[in-house]
């Protein structure tokens, strides 16, 4: 084998990215989302049951995002994941497939330990602390945690 001149291997390193990865993986997971949420969206309020096509339909489309989503090991944004059920994959919708309720367990009756209950219609609840620290973002929401790639974390002032 020949070895490689000092230009080439100039070339080789220096070639950028050439798209997004995983792009149609991504946007398929998009399509998926909205098109689940339209149909949880045309939901009639005053069916008890909801098993119509339309949640059918839309409980179908959210299992298969999460499963494509699991296969190609994209992550999902963390607001996605609080509007789908993980049991029976409904798209939550206050009032029409799911109940909130705000709880305080606490015996002083504290503001800081208020709970907010998200039960779907399959009976499973979802938790989310909402009195304790009100300045709270999720951590895909701060603005400290992006960097730019050419400076590192160390290189901050």
């Amino acid at each position: 084998m020949a070895k490689q001149s000092k230009k080439q291997k100039k070339t080789r390193v220096q070639k950028a990215p050439v798209g997004i990865p995983k792009k149609e993986h991504q946007q398929r997971i998009t399509y998926m989302f909205k098109v689940g949420s339209l149909m949880a969206a045309k939901l009639k309020p005053q069916v008890e049951n909801n098993l119509g096509t339309f949640d059918v339909l839309s409980r179908s489309y959210l299992r298969n995002m999460e499963l494509l989503s699991k296969k190609a090991v994209l992550k999902l944004h963390p607001n996605v994941k609080r509007t789908i059920c993980k049991e029976c994959h409904r798209f939550l919708l206050p009032g029409l497939t799911c109940k909130l309720r705000l709880k305080n367990y606490s015996k002083a009756k504290k503001d800081e330990c208020d709970i907010l209950e998200v039960s779907c219609t399959c009976g499973s609840v979802k938790r989310y602390p909402i009195g304790r620290d009100e300045g709270y973002k999720l951590f895909s929401e701060r603005a400290d945690i992006l960097f730019d790639p050419g400076t590192g974390p160390s290189d901050k002032p």
